[in-house]
């Protein structure tokens, strides 16, 4: 017998990536039960469709799905990213990687970047992520996914993908359908409250009503529901990351495709390349009080046109770094752009919306509110929130470049206290708190601190018991076999060709 105060009804408003990954994720939570979910996707609406990087938790995801990995990346003209490559963020002439999976192993129980912080004292030719399988695969353009039935030195790297984010949507709502989510497409226009303050009845303007048991906020930064409606409120982060515009354009597809994102300091920004298998993603993000729109379109195009033509005319976008006060209110989640923005640079856009779904459901509400769950998963999705945001302001606020108004302003710029925190720590012994909540690992911080010349005063005394001698030749055989393991493996293009014999013959 079912319970009469289970949810039998929830509205998603908003197609796009956001509603389509929110619907699958909660059809799969809900295949066994005769809940309803319904997506409302508006014809006047058309979706942001430029989150195009994901980080490797898109992987579990898919996983979560029951996706086959082969099927999705043929559909959605994925590659595979390893890494991310920042070019001129220390500045002008230098560049640095933060790559995916390990950085090297643990040594006498102590994180391999202490002895590395050692040998860089004596031996400085060893860059930090000359110890990194992904590192060594994306220089070489190979990719490699390990086996873990046959392991190699090459395992402790991990994957994400590209895709085309227009693919994605279509390909989730295909998955949405099998799983009888229904769809509406119309435009809402009104929304009613009930006396208590919960959202109760859509009204769409075919003139139908729609009443639902729980709603969840796909539309963007109108926020219609969790901010226009039940007006809760924002917290803004321009203080800390002062960028808030930005311009994207496709342009055909590179000679040779690489498996990682480019990320290349500009004047007044950042840029970003995406290849695809059928295009690349290019776009230009930018702060407007140092540039406007012409300055950046035009910019943006001198860049992505060198040698690739463009085929779509760029795309300009506004938006307001931060987040919600409340990302989850009453009978009402916001998820996506709804909830918040935060700057590409680490492509988590994807893993934000689909953190939120999987925290969601794992505490799927009853009709009866539960204000302590609500607060519970509020704290953790604001703790993902700040960590990703300390992680972001990090490639910014200790540049050496001083080359234009933009990058001076960082000399000087405020950091969150949290961040403050962390990297005085880390400035005594090279020693990092871990937040539980903080997406990215102590490999991914030391990566981008090393590529940004932040250098402890010291390494970890701890490291002098072991034996250095047999330390260094082991960073000498350890770099030159995974430079070698990795050019024995596939090109990134002959894996992804690979990729669609196996879909073909399957």
């Amino acid at each position: 017998m079912e319970n009469p105060d289970h949810i039998n009804s929830y509205v998603i408003l908003g197609g796009g990536t956001a509603g389509w990954m929110s619907a699958a994720i909660l059809a799969r939570a809900l295949e066994h039960t005769d809940a309803q979910i319904t997506v409302i996707e508006s014809p006047h609406v058309p979706s942001v469709g430029v989150g195009e990087a994901t980080i490797p938790s898109i992987i579990d995801l898919l996983n979560y799905l029951n996706i086959s990995q082969i099927d999705f990346v043929s559909q959605t003209d994925a590659t595979f990213k390893l890494a991310i490559r920042f070019v001129d963020w220390l500045k002008q002439g230098t560049e640095y990687w933060h790559p995916f999976g390990k950085i090297g192993s643990q040594i006498d129980g102590i994180p391999f970047y202490q002895h590395w912080l050692k040998q860089q004292k004596i031996d400085p030719s060893f860059e930090f992520t000359d110890f990194s399988p992904a590192v060594a695969l994306s220089k070489q353009n190979k990719f490699f996914i390990p086996d873990p039935k046959n392991p190699t030195n090459l395992s402790s790297t991990s994957h994400a993908l590209h895709f085309d984010a227009s693919k994605v949507a279509q390909y989730l709502q295909k998955y949405c359908l099998n799983k009888n989510v229904n769809i509406i497409t119309d435009h809402l226009v009104e929304t009613d409250l009930s006396i208590e303050g919960n959202i109760k009845t859509l009204h769409l303007e075919s003139g139908r009503q729609l009443d639902a048991d729980f709603f969840i906020d796909c539309s963007g930064q109108k926020a219609l529901l969790i901010g226009k409606a039940l007006r809760v409120g924002y917290d803004s982060w321009q203080d800390f990351l002062p960028v808030d515009s930005a311009v994207a354009m496709q342009t055909e597809k590179l000679d040779i495709i690489p498996p990682y994102t480019l990320s290349t300091a500009a004047e007044h920004g950042w840029r970003w390349q995406i290849p695809l298998q059928n295009r690349t993603g290019n776009g230009y993000v930018y702060a407007s009080d140092y540039c406007n729109n012409e300055e950046a379109i035009e910019s943006l195009i001198k860049h992505a046109c060198t040698n690739s033509k463009a085929i779509t005319d760029p795309k300009v976008i506004k938006f307001v770094t931060g987040k919600r006060k409340k990302m989850w209110h009453r009978n009402c989640l916001s998820v996506g752009l709804s909830t918040g923005f935060l700057e590409p640079l680490e492509s988590t856009s994807i893993y934000l919306i689909m953190r939120a779904m999987l925290n969601f459901v794992q505490v799927l509400p009853s009709k009866s509110i539960c204000e302590p769950s609500i607060k519970e998963y509020n704290r953790l999705i604001d703790d993902e929130y700040n960590s990703i945001r300390d992680f972001i302001v990090l490639h910014y606020c200790v540049t050496q470049r001083k080359d234009t108004k933009f990058w001076r302003m960082w000399q000087n710029l405020s950091i969150p206290d949290s961040l403050s925190e962390k990297l005085a720590l880390f400035k005594s012994h090279g020693r990092l708190y871990k937040n539980p909540s903080d997406l990215f690992s102590q490999d991914s911080w030391y990566a981008v601190l090393e590529g940004m010349k932040v250098r402890p005063t010291s390494y970890d005394p701890l490291v002098d018991r072991s034996n250095f001698n047999l330390i260094k030749q082991s960073f000498i055989q350890t770099k030159q076999a995974l430079w070698f393991n990795a050019s024995e493996t596939l090109n990134h293009e002959d894996y992804l060709k690979r990729i669609k014999r196996a879909r073909m013959v399957n």
